[in-house]
């Protein structure tokens, strides 16, 4: 008993500090209530419940922006990617095979494979319709997310392209199939460089940026890529007097392989169109917006250009009413998210659609937790520069990742197409096995719509309603035409005697 009491007392002692700790915090607890509840009902700038109103009627990546804009007193930015107003490929679904035609099963012998500018001497043939997009080294990139994108693209059998920044051997070394993109900044390639190719694109513009002249600071850029520059690093929208004596001048060099152009998605892109068919090329890019890159200004990339779904539809629309369909490699990229937007991109008219954003977050795979939250993910695979300290990206590791994605990607394209009735490609952009999930996207891309009733007077209507609106498209076409062409016309005549009209559009 003797034993007993210190730990009685112990013990009791205890229990009486948990219970006044239990005691203080209930009341607490209910004064924090109660003065919640009585915050409630005065005026929101009086309490912290405005920010649930402002958060209501600003987003939070627009506080965000807000804030740089007052910390800096520079433009806001953002890094990758950004959402169209409308992304209207979510308006969109797939029309699945049942008797006519009928499902195939997965013993089925697919080819996703595809080829750019088969009209070339030597065309660009890859095993699936998806490329890397366009992310210069230096600029952007680091080299060691540059090398593991080439590496993955190798063993996918597609290509990457090399983007605005200067050359990295590396890159062309592990890239079997390389597009290298002629930059508008102030490091133009070597023919050495061009010949190494096995295509040649020219950026006339981008989604996220459009034509505009863009400048970057010197702590920007690595450091390699400091060297290859003369001066501040600004990239303009025309390095040339015109985009015809680009085009001739690159051709000098390269007559073999296939020649693009790519600039972004606009309203007035059947002009673009136009203007581009004058030219002797073979792959057009329409980087629409939802596009981004390293440090895109948001008033551009976040309210300029059109959706991917309706340049894609617009322009192949156009480019078979030329009669030159068949002639020209159509791609597409900008805020691609997977193999659902890659197949509803090719049933609207793509050939081939490029990828940014997804597959540099799948090279960061497990290697953002560890440094989280005091390194920003997309800085392990940014470019190091004395503003960027973060650790370098493990390359082997992002490798095997972004390979896998593809693998994955190359999987679900091919369910896509088993369960859409087809092997292959061919046929596939012809049929539009496609479904509209919203009254107005079946009016714009000219497909059904699920909420149709399409039996008995309601068939009728929908036939009436379909034949009415190819009509309207019809007649909208060819407005278009005739205004292109007039516009070319006449750029043409003012043309001194002797001067071709294609070199100097």
């Amino acid at each position: 008993m003797a034993i007993l009491t210190p730990f009685l007392v112990s013990l009791m002692t205890t229990l009486g500090v948990l219970l006044v700790v239990l005691a203080s915090v209930g009341i607490l607890f209910r004064i924090v209530i109660r003065r919640l509840e009585s915050s409630m009902g005065h005026a929101p700038t009086q309490s912290l419940w405005e920010i649930l109103f402002t958060l209501k009627s600003r987003a939070m990546s627009s506080l965000l922006l807000t804030a740089q804009r007052a910390e800096s007193g520079h433009p806001a930015e953002h890094p990758m990617g950004s959402s169209p107003k409308v992304d209207w490929l979510q308006h969109i679904g797939f029309d699945p095979a049942t008797f006519m035609p009928p499902p195939l099963g997965h013993h089925s012998t697919m080819d996703l494979s595809i080829t750019l500018g088969p009209r070339a001497a030597t065309p660009l043939k890859l095993a699936l319709p998806v490329l890397v997009a366009p992310m210069g080294y230096g600029v952007g990139l680091s080299a060691e997310t540059k090398v593991a994108l080439a590496q993955a693209t190798t063993l996918a059998g597609t290509a990457i392209v090399s983007g605005e920044g200067p050359y990295l051997p590396e890159e062309r070394a592990y890239a079997e199939r390389w597009i290298v993109q002629e930059s508008r900044g102030p490091w133009g390639h070597q023919r050495s460089v061009l010949r190494l190719a096995d295509m040649i694109e020219l950026q006339w513009g981008q989604g996220s940026e459009g034509g505009m002249e863009v400048t970057k600071h010197i702590s920007q850029i690595a450091l390699r890529a400091r060297r290859a520059a003369q001066g501040p690093v600004v990239i303009q929208a025309a390095p040339y007097a015109s985009l015809g004596r680009w085009v001739s001048e690159v051709k000098a060099v390269r007559k073999d392989c296939p020649i693009g152009v790519k600039l972004p998605a606009s309203q007035h892109l059947e002009r673009d169109l136009a203007c581009l068919l004058t030219l002797p090329i073979d792959v057009i890019t329409l980087d629409a917006s939802g596009a981004g890159s390293a440090g895109s200004v948001s008033v551009i990339s976040d309210h300029a250009g059109i959706s991917a779904a309706l340049a894609t539809h617009r322009a192949h629309r156009w480019l078979v009413s030329s009669g030159q369909r068949n002639q020209i490699t159509l791609n597409v990229s900008g805020g691609i998210q997977g193999a659902a937007d890659i197949a509803r991109l090719i049933a609207l008219g793509a050939d081939a659609v490029l990828v940014g954003t997804s597959v540099l977050f799948a090279a960061l795979h497990e290697q953002i937790a560890p440094h989280l939250p005091t390194v920003p993910p997309t800085a392990l695979a940014f470019t190091r520069s004395p503003k960027n300290h973060a650790p370098r990206l493990d390359v082997d590791q992002a490798a095997e990742h972004i390979t896998n994605w593809f693998d994955a990607t190359r999987v679900e394209l091919e369910t896509i197409l088993w369960t859409l009735g087809f092997t292959s490609w061919a046929g596939f952009r012809d049929a539009r096995p496609l479904i509209a999930r919203s009254a107005e996207a079946a009016r714009i891309f000219q497909i059904p719509f699920d909420g149709d009733v399409v039996s008995g007077v309601g068939a009728m209507l929908h036939s009436m309603k379909a034949l009415t609106a190819s009509y309207e498209e019809i007649n909208q076409i060819l407005d278009r035409v005739e205004e292109s062409w007039r516009h070319v016309y006449k750029h043409s005549r003012e043309i001194p005697r002797g001067t071709r009209a294609t070199t100097d559009i």
